[in-house]
């Protein structure tokens, strides 16, 4: 099962349906379609490669699949930008984009050799990965602030200290989160009703709960809550977690790091140039991502796109992930029992890839 602790909106629920229809997007079928009316390679690229040379002709194309960490909408734009405008063509990559789901586990899929590259909505799910045995690491995170939140109407909610005496309502995969919430500000635990409520809203809007939890960039759930709520977020809060993170299987380290590289060069040129055209990047993946609401997800596109960017990456570039974040959340899920065997930072991502690409944006 997947350690994906995103919220199912009624949306995402019809983009679930259709999954399972086959009606949503299947790259993986459509892939060679795509490539086809992607046309050639768009020539040589007018940044300089991974390895940071002045120039470089476009590489021999090496068939790369990566399967996204959820369902694809415009929470993954910077990828579809890169994959629609050839700059993973450019990289030498023949890229397939296959899309994840409620009952699709990247981690397995990818540590089995079944796709090259994955993508985790929590690192949660990686170092609990690496903590069974699984030999997979990351190598690169879009989003530097994992936007998962507890959401309430209630004005006078503003710190945990407030949950004390109200009702929670969370999905299961978010039960570690409220318990690591609980635990860290020493929380009553006697005190806090928690009641597994899905994506569902209605029960905070009815008052049947006080807080509920979700991601603040999902426009479909945000719009259903209304425009009087107020969000806290889980980074803010001390429990932080990068979200929409790359990994791949140690034999793939092993063999293939140049191809790392050149994906991460190209995915950083995609998510940048979303984040600066957040209208274009909207219709370029709803082309891929059918039967979404464009404004909807455009709202999301525009409410995640600041998560790309933090204080370190205006230092160290796009995709950064620091050791010691890494190593806080280990402990804390440790701290709640969820490891099987300790580990650390080591052995569950790396900054050697991002260190190899000179041309990542910082901002």
């Amino acid at each position: 099962m997947s350690q994906d602790t995103r919220p199912k909106s009624d949306t995402s629920l019809t983009r679930r349906d259709l999954l399972r229809a086959g009606g949503a997007l299947s790259l993986g079928v459509l892939g060679a379609g795509i490539a086809a009316a992607c046309g050639p390679a768009a020539g040589p690229s007018s940044s300089a490669p991974a390895g940071g040379t002045a120039t470089a002709a476009v590489k021999p194309p090496r068939p790369v699949s990566m399967r996204l960490g959820w369902l694809a909408n415009s929470q993954y734009a910077g990828d579809f930008v890169a994959f629609d405008k050839g700059y993973y063509k450019e990289r030498g990559i023949d890229l397939r984009i296959d899309p994840g789901g409620p009952n699709i586990d990247p981690v397995s899929l990818t540590a089995s050799g079944s796709n090259t590259i994955g993508n985790v909505a929590s690192i949660a799910a990686m170092f609990l990965a690496r903590s069974n045995g699984i030999p997979v690491r990351a190598f690169a995170t879009a989003l530097q602030r994992h936007p998962f939140a507890f959401i309430t109407l209630d004005q006078k909610i503003n710190s945990p200290q407030d949950f004390v005496g109200k009702k929670i309502g969370i999905q299961a995969t978010a039960r570690p989160l409220i318990d690591a919430v609980i635990a860290k500000y020493q929380l009553p635990r006697d005190k806090i009703e928690i009641s597994v409520i899905g994506s569902d809203t209605v029960p905070l809007k009815t008052g049947q709960v006080d807080i509920i939890t979700g991601w603040v960039i999902d426009a479909p759930q945000m719009a259903a809550v209304g425009p009087g709520a107020k969000t806290l977020l889980l980074w803010d809060l001390g429990i932080k977690l990068y979200a929409f993170t790359y990994f791949a299987s140690e034999d793939v380290f092993k063999d293939r790091s140049d191809m790392l590289a050149d994906f991460v060069a190209a995915s950083a040129k995609g998510w940048e140039y979303a984040a600066d055209h957040v209208e274009e990047a909207t219709d370029i993946t709803l082309k891929y991502a059918k039967d979404l609401k464009r404004d909807l997800e455009m709202e999301t596109w525009r409410q995640e796109a600041p998560f790309l960017w933090s204080t370190t990456t205006k230092e160290k570039g796009w995709g950064w992930m620091e050791p010691q974040v890494w190593d806080d959340a280990i402990a804390v899920y440790g701290g709640l029992g969820l490891l099987k065997a300790p580990i650390t930072s080591k052995d569950a991502m790396t900054q050697d890839i991002l260190q190899r690409v000179a041309t990542r944006p910082k901002r």
